[in-house]
């Protein structure tokens, strides 16, 4: 390639498929030191190690204290770390855009050919773009024919006013709102169960955010000369598929991941170099992302409509508010026994 920068000589032929996938996949996800998977930064062996870490607290948390979080001194511990990262986090935002500025200065200032850089980015937003439209043709659209039956195009045309408000404001938290107005109108998912699976999705839920990790770390490692084999895009969906459930349903909350995952599958260490462009371009990809994230939040909720027993959870809906109805106000009731038992002589 005449743009981007390559160091390999070739593939080598005298490694066989079971020892790349061997030293490429397993001996990162479960390490035989887990302290220098921490110096190092392997994330995925870090997300293997809590997974376990979190099934064996639960069961002990069974077995001693009846699943009560509250009791566990543990949980009371990591909540308590939690919020003092949280708090650190909140004082580096602050200082990010003089960051960013600085980060995309210092690129462009040495940069002998900005044609030939600003190519490069646009190799990476085309590349992102097709890969999200990709995601939605041959997994939502065809997801929505098989399972709920349905021509799938006008139930994502009703989506629209939500992705119009995900690519403005670049949250999904903040349009979860008009996310369930929209799946409301569509008239096909009951009230239950959009309200629980789009709040929940806003959470978990990142489409968008795991298409994007693998485009943005090839690309960085195409940038930078390294060689990008199988078991690097084996391990590049590993880490894509869990540690976007684990992406803040906020704008901009995806960099932090992207360079934890280079380090990961490619053994870097560090910011790597041409981060700064994908940092510079984030405004935009990260709209992107968003409207693809809630766009799959909004067809799962109506999978899930297909897949569950809807006359039943309809029923349980209408008895509860009969129920409510026919129900006696007990604090009426306790105020009238108390004023018979003041004038009881």
């Amino acid at each position: 390639s005449e743009t981007f920068a390559t160091t390999s000589s070739g593939a080598r032929d005298d490694i066989s498929l079971s020892d790349t996938i061997y030293d490429g996949v397993f001996t990162k996800l479960v390490t035989s030191n887990i302290f220098s998977s921490f110096d190092e930064g392997n994330f995925a062996a870090i997300v293997i190690l809590a997974i376990a870490f979190g099934f064996a607290l639960g069961k002990v948390l069974m077995e001693r204290v009846n699943g009560d979080p509250d009791r566990s001194s543990v949980i009371l511990f990591f909540k308590e770390v939690n919020d003092v990262f949280l708090k650190l986090i909140q004082w580096i935002i602050m200082v990010t855009p003089f960051a960013v500025f600085s980060l995309v200065v210092r690129a462009i200032g040495g940069q002998d050919n900005l044609v030939e850089a600003f190519e490069n980015v646009g190799y990476l937003v085309v590349a992102s773009m097709l890969s999200m439209v990709l995601h939605i043709l041959f997994v939502h659209v065809i997801l929505l024919g098989l399972i709920c039956k349905i021509n799938p195009f006008s139930y994502l045309r009703q989506l629209v006013p939500a992705q119009t408000m995900a690519f403005a404001c670049a949250s999904s938290a903040a349009t979860i709102p008009m996310t369930l107005h929209c799946v409301e109108s569509t008239g096909e998912v009951p009230e239950s169960i959009m309200r629980f699976v789009i709040p929940l999705g806003a959470t978990i839920n990142m489409d968008g955010s795991a298409t994007y990790f693998p485009c943005s770390c090839i690309w960085l490692a195409i940038l930078n000369g390294v060689e990008v084999d199988a078991s690097a895009y084996f391990l590049l969906i590993i880490i894509a598929s869990v540690g976007s459930a684990g992406t803040a349903p906020i704008p901009a909350s995806a960099l932090a991941l992207i360079i934890t995952a280079y380090n990961t599958v490619f053994n870097g260490s560090g910011t790597p170099d041409g981060f700064e462009y994908i940092v510079a371009i984030d405004w935009f990809t990260d709209r992107l992302i968003t409207a693809l994230n809630i766009t799959g939040d909004a067809v799962v909720a109506r999978m899930v409509t297909a897949l569950a027993p809807i006359d039943v959870i309809e029923h349980m809906e209408q008895t509860t508010v009969h129920d409510s109805v026919l129900l006696p106000d007990k604090s009426i009731g306790s105020d009238k026994s108390s004023d018979d038992e003041a004038i009881t002589p």
